[in-house]
């Protein structure tokens, strides 16, 4: 891939963190990138383009994470590794780029929709395969199936990440509820 295409996409991450999908143009990553929009355009025809291929990279991010977490030896430490991939976004007072696009999910193509869903289950299966590891070994203990365990955790601190944009300090603390709810 070329350094440009890369540069678009990672500066994009930045502003759908910030500030969601339908809240930065063409123009911003042009300003920014000190590219013009016919160079954006070139990689990315669609707004849509761009938010597919920014679908694609986070899949891409959720693997390499699933594969990072497999190494850790117990449940616990998956899961905190889970929870610290957040904390660059939270010092910076950003949101989850996935759940971020989900504000905006109606507004978007089918087909983006479409990706972004994928994200969002795909997060909640691994998130799910932790939750499950943990109480498969006595690690963590609450009631229901992991699945729904996921979605309550997932939801707290996607949450939590929005409001840690005016109390810093609120994300780590709700990650550490999180954990001690469970174990």
């Amino acid at each position: 891939m070329n350094t440009t295409y890369i540069d678009i996409l990672q500066y994009a991450d930045e502003l759908i963190q910030q500030n969601g999908f339908n809240g930065f143009s063409y123009a911003d990553l042009s300003k920014k990138l000190g590219i013009k929009k016919a160079s954006i355009h070139h990689h990315f025809p669609t707004k849509a383009d761009l938010g597919i291929a920014y679908c694609q990279q986070k899949s891409d991010a959720l693997s390499e994470l699933q594969q990072q977490l497999s190494m850790k030896k117990t449940a616990r430490a998956q899961l905190q590794g889970y929870f610290s991939v957040f904390d660059d976004c939270a010092e910076l007072g950003g949101m989850c780029g996935i759940f971020s696009m989900q504000t905006d999910l109606k507004l978007l193509s089918a087909e983006l929709q479409k990706q972004v869903n994928k994200l969002v289950q795909l997060e909640l299966q691994i998130l799910s395969g932790v939750l499950l590891k943990g109480l498969t070994t006595g690690e963590f203990r609450f009631n229901g199936a992991p699945e729904q365990q996921a979605v309550i955790i997932c939801c707290a601190i996607k949450g939590a990440l929005m409001l840690n944009r005016n109390q810093q300090g609120l994300y780590k603390q709700t990650c550490d509820a999180c954990l001690d709810i469970i174990s």
